[in-house]
């Protein structure tokens, strides 16, 4: 049988679960619900291995920061609500649990796991292997260009291709970068003032990014509204699309043998 991998954003899963389930404390900050958490990650976890079939695993967990990204942008998540302090102090025992199931787990402080596993993607892309990444983060579809890709919403068990990003974005995974480099996604601001009509208007129009900017492009001397605000800030809409991009030669340390799922008596029966 030809491999599979499948590689987990493990505090997308984990988080989106943990808020799921009722704090008894105002700060949500109390250890059954991170109990609860921890048992219905579990089982997620067991559901998506029956579903996914895979041959290979990785749990992918966000090491500390700062990362590459804050370095080009210091203020890169300061809006995001930090995690539950129980929660943080608790991921010891998540990432054990995984091991127990005989699932290999990566943490590495300064990388994000969207990078490791765009790294990943890319180099099982490669070797030709099927990938599918269980994730919401909607910065994974610039993966999906490849048809040996999918992403998973492990909670509305739904699946993500070329074909559904062009359905759900009106462009193919290979346009998005230059889209969220002027429209933004999750906790890259793109350009201010042009949203997501604009950007989609704009690459309709001139078919990139660098198309806009082109020296040889004649816009006239009545430039406005999405136009005018992407040419005023080409350098933030150049940083987005940096910092949106998942990297590809981020060095690991992994081949695929290490990642071989092997069920234990601990794990799935």
């Amino acid at each position: 049988m030809a491999p599979t991998l499948l590689l987990i954003d493990a505090l997308n899963l984990i988080r989106r679960i943990h808020a799921a389930i009722p704090s008894r404390e105002p700060q949500g900050d109390d250890n059954q619900q991170v109990n609860g958490a921890l048992s219905a990650t579990l089982a997620s976890v067991q559901r998506a291995i029956k579903e996914c079939n895979p041959s290979h695993i990785l749990m992918v967990f966000d090491g500390d920061p700062p990362t590459w990204r804050h370095q080009l942008l210091p203020g890169y998540k300061a809006q995001r609500k930090p995690m539950p302090i129980v929660l943080r102090q608790r991921l010891v025992e998540f990432n054990n649990a995984f091991r127990e199931m005989g699932l290999m787990t990566f943490r590495r402080n300064g990388i994000e796991a969207d990078d490791v596993i765009g790294a990943i993607t890319h180099k099982a892309i490669a070797v030709n292997v099927k990938t599918v990444i269980l994730s919401t983060d909607k910065t994974y579809r610039q993966l999906l260009h490849s048809p040996l890709v999918i992403q998973r919403d492990h909670f509305q068990k739904e699946n993500f291709d070329s074909a559904s990003v062009c359905t759900e974005y009106g462009m193919p995974p290979e346009k998005l970068l230059d889209y969220w480099g002027m429209a933004g996604v999750g906790d890259v601001p793109g350009v201010e003032g042009v949203g997501k009509k604009g950007a989609t208007e704009l690459l309709n129009r001139f078919g990139s990014l660098h198309g806009i900017f082109e020296p040889e492009v004649a816009h006239g001397e009545k430039v406005k509204g999405a136009l005018k605000k992407v040419l005023e800030q080409r350098e933030q809409a150049e940083l987005s699309v940096r910092l949106a991009t998942l990297q590809h030669d981020v060095e690991l340390g992994l081949s695929l043998k290490d990642l071989r799922y092997q069920e234990t008596t601990q794990g799935i029966s």
